[in-house]
């Protein structure tokens, strides 16, 4: 990292008046997501908690790190995208159609399944 975004990091912190380190719901309120979006980041290799929390303990993180991956546009971008894909994979099973059946469908190419039983 350039020391022009750390500056910017610590200067946005101090400003904010926040902890070092915050929880999952501040974390995902600085992001705009749900807390469970949070541990989808976790467990995706996005974000990194601090120390080695076991897989059921609470997770605490670094808030200069979390500032300068707000400041990452690019890191922001695959975040949404890891959310995004997560979410449509969980519909897609809840749904009980896969992708290309899901593409058909909206394409008016095929049937679908509920909707023919």
């Amino acid at each position: 990292m350039n020391n022009d975004v750390i500056h910017a990091a610590m200067t946005t912190w101090a400003t904010k008046d926040l902890p070092a380190r915050l929880y999952a719901a501040q974390v995902a309120k600085l992001l705009n997501c749900s807390t469970d979006d949070v541990a989808l980041l976790v467990s995706a290799g996005r974000l990194k908690p601090l120390g080695r929390p076991r897989v059921n303990a609470v997770k605490l993180f670094s808030s200069i790190e979390l500032f300068t991956l707000l400041a990452d546009r690019q890191w922001l971008d695959e975040a949404t995208k890891t959310i995004g894909q997560y979410w449509r994979r969980k519909n897609e099973r809840r749904n009980g159609m896969n992708t290309d059946e899901q593409r058909d469908v909206a394409l008016g190419n095929g049937t679908n399944r509920r909707a023919a039983a």
